[in-house]
C-alpha cells in the first residue's frame, strides 16, 4: 500500500493514478539537432538511462554530469491497461526546468515555460495499450527565474549547482467525463467553519458533488449538492473544531465525489487545516493569538539529488530536525517546495514561509507574464496547506530604489498575489528593499558575530531607518516608504562555520564572518545573539541562516549529508530559556 506521503499530490489524491518513475532514455543535445532529425518520432539516438526525478546533474541520477547542456530529451514507454483508457486520461508533471516540449506517440501535446509549476495535458484522445512519451527541455539558465542555481560552470558563494528537466514527479490519472480540477478551503475561524470552492472540468450538465469532512476519521460532514457554478461555493459550520497550529497540528480529511445519474465519475481526497494567520498592533498572529517566528533558513537542497531528495524519508527528517532545534517554522528559500514536504510540515506543525525562484530573472516588464504564472500556478497548487503563512514573491531586489519599472513590477506582483490569496501574509521584497505592497518588514543582517551589544545597535538603527528614514546607509525600505506599524522579523542572521568542517562537495568554503572554534563556542555566540534579538521588543520573529549546509555554504546547523554539527538538544535549550 503507497502512503499518502509517496503520492505526487498527498493533498489532492486522486485513485487511479500511475507513476511514470524512474528509469527513462535520456539524451544531450548539445548541437540542438533533435527537431530537425524528429527524435520525437525516430527515437533518441544512442540514449542512457537516467533515473527520474532526479536532475541529470546530480549523482542519484546515475548521470552526475555538472558540466553545462543546454538542450535535453527524454523518452519513455509505457503501458496503460483496458480500464484505464476507458476514462479520461490526464498527464501530470509536478515540475520541470526549464522549457519543456511535449509529444506522446508522436503527437505534440504543447510546451510549459518555468521551473518550478506543476503542468498537466489531456491525453484521452491519444494514448494507446503501448505509448511512447517524449520531452525536449531547453535551459540556458538566461534571462529566467531560476533561484539559487548558478549559470556558471563552476558555482561559488550562495549560489549552487544547475538543476535541468525533470525534479518532481511525472505520473498518469484516471477520471470520468467531468472531474475535478482543484479545490481551495478558505477557513473561516470566527465562525467555527471554512468555504469550499470546488473547481470541476469536462462534461458539466447534471452533475452533483458529494462530499465527506472526518477529524481523526469520525464524519462530520456528508452532503450532496448539484453543481450549478463553477466553482461550487459552499460554506460549511463545524460542530467540532481543532485549529491548526505548531503545537497541536490537528488536520480535517476531506473526500470530493463529482457525481452524474448515481454514476461516480471522479473521486478526490486530502485534507486541510483550521488556522487564521494575521497580523495586529506590530505583532504576528495565529488563530487571533501573538506567535513568535523562531525560523531557520531552509534552501530545499541534496548532495546527492540536489533539488530532489533521495527518498520521501529525507523529507519527513528536514521537518522533524526544524522540531527538534526548538523552532516553529522555516524560511523555505528561493524554491517552491515540493508537495511532498509541505505535507510533512502539515503533519508536524512547521510554519512556512514559502518564496518564489525570482534571482536569475530581470525585472523587466517582458518578464512578467512568465514569472507571474508560476507563482500564479505554485500558489494555487499550495492553496490547502495550513503550514504555509507567507508568501514571498522576491528577495533582496535592490535595483527598486532607484529603477522604477522594477518597483513597478514587484508592486504589480504583490497586488495579484494578495487578490490571489487573501488568507496569507505577504513579504513583498525580503531583506532591505521593501517598495510598499507588505504585511510584514523583514530585515537581513548578519553582523551579530560582532558581539552581542554591537548586533542590537544595528538592528535598532535599522528600524529607526524605517521609521525615520536615518541612517540612510541602514534602510530597509526604498526612499519614500511609508512604515504602517507592520511586524518586523529578522528573517536572516547567523550565517556561521565551525573549524574543522570541510565541504561534502567540491567547493570552496563560504559563511558570514569568522568562523568559531567547535560547537561550544558556537553555542555561546548564538546564545548571546538569540539574546540581543530577544532584547529588540519590535522584533517579532527571527530566521537563523541556515538549517544545514549547502555544497560550500558552511554554516547549518547540520552538515549538507545531515549530520548534526552542533547539538540540536543545546539549540532548543536556548530557545525555551528566552521567554519569548
Amino acid at each position: 500500500m503507497v502512503h499518502d506521503a509517496e503520492t505526487p499530490r498527498p493533498d489532492f489524491i486522486r485513485s487511479p493514478w500511475m507513476s511514470l518513475e524512474p528509469l527513462w532514455d535520456f539524451n544531450f543535445d548539445d548541437d540542438n539537432i533533435g527537431l530537425n532529425e524528429k527524435w520525437f518520432l525516430n527515437g533518441l539516438p544512442e540514449p542512457v538511462k537516467i533515473r527520474v526525478p532526479y536532475p541529470f546533474q546530480s549523482k542519484l541520477s546515475g548521470i552526475g554530469d555538472g558540466s553545462i547542456h543546454n538542450v535535453v530529451w527524454y523518452s519513455k514507454t509505457f503501458k496503460l491497461s483496458e480500464d484505464f483508457r476507458q476514462t479520461k486520461v490526464l498527464l501530470k508533471f509536478g515540475a520541470m526546468d526549464y522549457k519543456t516540449t511535449v509529444w506522446l506517440n508522436g503527437k505534440n501535446l504543447g510546451e510549459h515555460v518555468g521551473g518550478f509549476s506543476p503542468f498537466s495535458f489531456d491525453i484521452t484522445d491519444h494514448v494507446d495499450h503501448e505509448n511512447i512519451l517524449v520531452l525536449r527541455v531547453e535551459d540556458c539558465h538566461g534571462d529566467q527565474a531560476r533561484g539559487k542555481q548558478d549559470p556558471r560552470l563552476k558555482p561559488s558563494g550562495c549560489t549552487y549547482m544547475r538543476v535541468t528537466g525533470i525534479w518532481q514527479p511525472v505520473w498518469i490519472e484516471s477520471c470520468g467525463s467531468a472531474w475535478i480540477d482543484r479545490f481551495q478551503i478558505f477557513p473561516d475561524v470566527e465562525h467555527n467553519g471554512f468555504q469550499l470552492y470546488t473547481y470541476v472540468n469536462g462534461q458539466l450538465n447534471n452533475l452533483k458533488l458529494r462530499l465527506r469532512v472526518l477529524l481523526a476519521e469520525s464524519e462530520l460532514i456528508n452532503l450532496t449538492q448539484e453543481v450549478k457554478e463553477n466553482p461550487l461555493r459552499i460554506s460549511l459550520e463545524l460542530q467540532e473544531v481543532c485549529l491548526w497550529s505548531p503545537e497541536e497540528p490537528d488536520l480535517y480529511a476531506i473526500e470530493l465525489m463529482i457525481e452524474k445519474n448515481d454514476i461516480v465519475l471522479d473521486k478526490v481526497r486530502g485534507y486541510f487545516g483550521l488556522r487564521k494567520i494575521d497580523v495586529a498592533n506590530g505583532k504576528i498572529t495565529l488563530n487571533n493569538k501573538p506567535i513568535y517566528l523562531k525560523f531557520a533558513l531552509d534552501q530545499g537542497f541534496f548532495p546527492d539529488g540536489l533539488y530532489v531528495a533521495p527518498n520521501i524519508d529525507a523529507l519527513k527528517r528536514d521537518v522533524e530536525a526544524v522540531k527538534k532545534l526548538g523552532l516553529n517554522g522555516v524560511r523555505k528559500h528561493q524554491k517552491p517546495e515540493d508537495p511532498r514536504y509541505l505535507y510533512w510540515c502539515d503533519k508536524l506543525g512547521v510554519l512556512v514561509w514559502e518564496e518564489m525562484p525570482d534571482w536569475g530573472m530581470s525585472l523587466e516588464y517582458k518578464n512578467l507574464d512568465n514569472f507571474w504564472g508560476e507563482v500564479e500556478s505554485v500558489i494555487l497548487r499550495d492553496f490547502n496547506h495550513p503550514s504555509i503563512v507567507a508568501w514571498v514573491p522576491f528577495n533582496e531586489r535592490e535595483t527598486v530604489r532607484n529603477n522604477l519599472e522594477h518597483r513597478r513590477f514587484i508592486e504589480e506582483v504583490c497586488l495579484r498575489i494578495k487578490r490571489l490569496d487573501p488568507t496569507r501574509l505577504l513579504v513583498d521584497n525580503s531583506g532591505y528593499s521593501h517598495v510598499g505592497p507588505t504585511d510584514i518588514i523583514d530585515i537581513h543582517d548578519y553582523s551579530g558575530w560582532r558581539g552581542r551589544k554591537y548586533f542590537k545597535e544595528v538592528l535598532l538603527k535599522r528600524v529607526q531607518s524605517l521609521k525615520t528614514g536615518e541612517p540612510r546607509e541602514f534602510r530597509i525600505a526604498i526612499e519614500d516608504f511609508k512604515y504602517d506599524n507592520q511586524p518586523i522579523v529578522l528573517s536572516e542572521w547567523g550565517g556561521w562555520g565551525i573549524k574543522g568542517f570541510r565541504p561534502v562537495v567540491d567547493r570552496e568554503i563560504m559563511v558570514y564572518g569568522p568562523p568559531v572554534t567547535d560547537e561550544y563556542e558556537f553555542l555561546t555566540r548564538y546564545r548571546e545573539n538569540v539574546r540581543a534579538i530577544r532584547e529588540c521588543e519590535f522584533l517579532a520573529g527571527f530566521c537563523y541562516t541556515q538549517l544545514y549546509d549547502v555544497e560550500g555554504e558552511l554554516n547549518g546547523y547540520m552538515t549538507y549529508d545531515r549530520r548534526w554539527k552542533v547539538d540540536p538538544e543545546q539549540i532548543a535549550k536556548i530557545h525555551n530559556a528566552i521567554d519569548f
